[in-house]
């Protein structure tokens, strides 16, 4: 596949809207905080929701129409005449955008691979706390849109292939943040699985697969992690743009899972007035396109909508706004920490546990740092290392460590050499070094404008660094290689050939330090791939049914007709394989996978025994499983419990197994711990498209616990 990488260079990169702009906001941002950094008309003794309909009872229409749309590319409109200041937005998940010196943490792909749903909500905390320091109280995330094609250029932004996995990884990060005052925004309401031109393709999906793929993300973050805002997506859904898509956004969204909170819209993703009114969203982002006064006084005389319409929208919004706290407090809150040692601490705690170890051929990991000899480090990722994917969530860190010198760093008493990056290849200089080192890493990758959004990415490696990697490893067979990547790459050629793999994805400003923690043992490896990882992009069954050449952009699909649907047409992108993505896939055609979900080695062995299972009839929790995990090498080390279903007999086809529980636990060498897992009805139920709601049919159910979707190491039926 071919990248137009020199296109991508020249075009500024379209983050929900523009980079340049949300970063020239910055100083509006901080100019507004100060000047407005006032409390609103909140006397705590009066309930925010009688303080809300007082306020939008004395707002006359011109105000209401301001408010329900964006201010400045980040900012909620205040109300000065009714002591409401401006409210602040800022990205993304991985950390604060727009602001100099806060904690760069790992892309949210990384922070999935952890598989440690305490930690991510300890960076939510950690974001909150950075966020209210600098008066910003609306967070753009966290992202949960699934991983359905291996190139989409922002796969690095969410957290996976599997529903459940990133549901439970985005409720803990909301729980987190919220719990700091902060309102998080779940994105991107929904199906928008596709950067490749993404305002004009029509995500198809018919209602089972919606359900039971793409929406229970979503559906966690409201119902578990509480979210107050979620954010529409771009494109279109089933022939209905999401920012005025009645079915998600009011059937299911506010009526069925009856979300109280607001609803943002995406930058630029509207595409008419009457539409977004009527059918469940709040406000315009990130100014008034669409939601002006001339085109909203139009429509309301052609009787388009009422004031009514309007009104619900304030409503949600103030309210949602008054219930958080944030009118009844400085926007600025110094009390909160901002970038220490302390949220460094947990960045470099997160980039570690998101490291996934995926071979290691001869136990040629981990090194000993105080062995002598010397380790060649070479590769485009060696220096400046990308510590984020491109687009809303990069957040630039002045105090970002690079793999080179977070190696040099922690083994002093090793020579390292270093050679730098060539595309073109090595000199006989080099490589005489490469043939003579005991160790080499190779550290390959994607930079954060050839992985980024707006554009989906190649399956190959780009600058021929799949070369280089085959090249070096024929040169010495002690090669290591680190991909810094947003998800599978093409390994072909070279995967059979190295000792070593490292998958680390997008690691922050702790890149450096984390890597050097697992390649020296300092920690052992506990990631586990949060997607599988396959040996051609065609085996992925979305793939046949997706553009032919997605690495290939255009200025045009960048730029033209966004936000416009009367400039070029819209084409369908079909669902095809309905439920079978990832691992699903997989194992139904039996299809062997590089790398299969879950999956992670570590330095040490565990044993899982015991299991136990019991049935209660008639409960919201039907089952109840149990089962001891030992550590079983000299290690200490943590492991990953992984709970699948199966349902072998069903009226509707299903999946050979679906993950529905998990649980990262660290044990000491020897150490064993009894761990005790509920099942609740959705663990077994499926959407039964013809009754319209979910269903548990009686009969056999499958058990299954293991450290990855492929390795099973205990396993029971019971009759539900």
């Amino acid at each position: 596949m071919t990248q137009n990488y020199k296109l991508k260079k020249r075009v500024s990169i379209m983050m929900d809207g523009n980079e340049d702009s949300r970063d020239q906001s910055q100083q509006m941002h901080k100019n507004d905080v100060e000047d407005g950094d006032f409390p609103g008309r909140s006397d705590s003794r009066i309930p925010s929701e009688e303080r809300c309909e007082r306020i939008l009872s004395e707002m006359t229409l011109e105000e209401k129409i301001r408010y329900i749309a964006g201010y400045k590319e980040l900012g909620i409109h205040g109300l000065p005449r009714h002591g409401l200041p401006s409210i602040w937005c800022s990205d993304a998940t991985a950390g604060l955008r727009c602001f100099k010196g806060g904690t760069a943490f790992p892309a949210p792909l990384a922070m999935a691979a952890s598989w440690n749903t305490e930690l991510i909500e300890r960076i939510g905390e950690t974001l909150g706390e950075e966020f209210r320091h600098l008066g910003v109280s609306v967070l753009l995330g966290p992202g949960v849109n699934i991983y359905r094609v291996p190139t989409n250029g922002r796969n690095f932004e969410y957290m996976g292939e599997d529903p459940y996995l990133a549901g439970k990884m985005a409720a803990s990060y909301i729980r987190g943040a919220q719990s700091k005052g902060l309102i998080t925004t779940v994105k991107h309401f929904a199906c928008n699985n596709s950067e490749y031109d993404r305002h004009k393709t029509n995500s198809i999906v018919d209602e089972r697969t919606l359900r039971e793929i793409y929406l229970p993300a979503f559906e966690m973050a409201v119902k578990e992690g509480k979210t107050m805002a979620v954010m529409t997506a771009y494109n279109p859904v089933n022939g209905s743009y999401c920012s005025e898509n009645n079915d998600l956004l009011t059937k299911i969204l506010k009526k069925e899972w009856d979300f109280k909170g607001f609803v943002m819209s995406d930058w630029n993703s509207l595409y008419s007035t009457s539409g977004p009114i009527k059918n469940g969203l709040d406000i315009e982002m990130p100014h008034a396109k669409w939601l002006t006064e001339k085109k909203i006084k139009k429509e309301l005389a052609r009787g388009s909508f009422t004031v009514g319409d309007l009104d619900r929208m304030v409503g949600t919004l103030m309210g949602t706004l008054f219930k958080a706290g944030v009118y009844d407090r400085p926007q600025k809150d110094k009390s909160m920490s901002f970038y220490c040692p302390d949220h460094a601490a947990i960045a470099r705690e997160a980039a570690t546990e998101g490291i996934i170890l995926l071979k290691n051929t001869d136990e040629i990991l981990p090194l000993n740092p105080e062995e002598p000899g010397t380790l060649m480090i070479l590769g485009r990722m060696a220096e400046n290392t990308e510590t984020g994917g491109g687009g809303s969530s990069y957040v630039h860190s002045e105090n970002s460590i690079d793999f080179l010198t977070g190696l040099i760093n922690a083994a002093p008493r090793i020579k390292i050499d270093h050679i730098p990056w060539n595309p073109d290849g090595f000199s006989e200089e080099e490589i005489r070094r490469i043939r003579k080192a005991d160790k080499v890493l190779h550290c390959a990758g994607f930079s954060h404008v050839e992985e980024s959004e707006c554009w989906d990415r190649s399956w190959d490696l780009p600058q021929g660094q799949s070369d280089r990697i085959l090249e070096c490893a024929k040169l010495n067979p002690n090669t290591i290689v680190v991909i810094t990547a947003g998800g599978g790459v093409n390994t072909t050629g070279w995967i059979n050939e190295v000792k070593g793999f490292i998958h680390s994805f997008y690691l922050g400003e702790a890149a450096g330090p984390a890597l050097a923690d697992i390649l020296f043992g300092r920690v052992n490896p506990s990631g586990k791939l949060p997607f599988t990882m396959s040996e051609h992009w065609e085996d992925f069954a979305s793939t046949a049914h997706y553009v032919s050449d997605p690495g290939r952009t255009s200025k045009g699909h960048i730029y033209k007709g966004q936000g416009n649907p009367k400039v070029r047409s819209i084409r369908p992108m079909e669902y095809m394989e309905r439920l079978f993505i990832g691992y699903r896939h997989f194992e139904r055609e039996k299809i062997p996978a590089l790398f299969p979900f879950g999956f992670g080695l570590s330095y040490t062995t565990f044993s899982f025994s015991d299991l136990e299972l019991r049935v209660r009839k008639g409960e919201e929790i039907p089952a109840t499983l149990s089962l001891r995990l030992t550590n079983t090498g000299g290690k200490p080390g943590a492991e990953v419990v992984q709970i699948y279903v199966a349902d072998p007999v069903s009226t509707l086809i299903r999946p050979p197994k679906e993950l529905k529980g998990f649980q990262k636990v660290f044990l000491k060498e020897g150490e064993s711990m009894s761990l005790s897992f509920d099942l609740n009805k959705r663990a077994f139920q499926y959407y039964d498209p013809y009754m319209g709601k979910w269903r548990l049919e009686p009969g056999e159910f499958q058990i299954m616990a293991g450290n990855s979707s492929t390795n099973i190491l205990l396993s029971e039926r019971i009759e539900l």
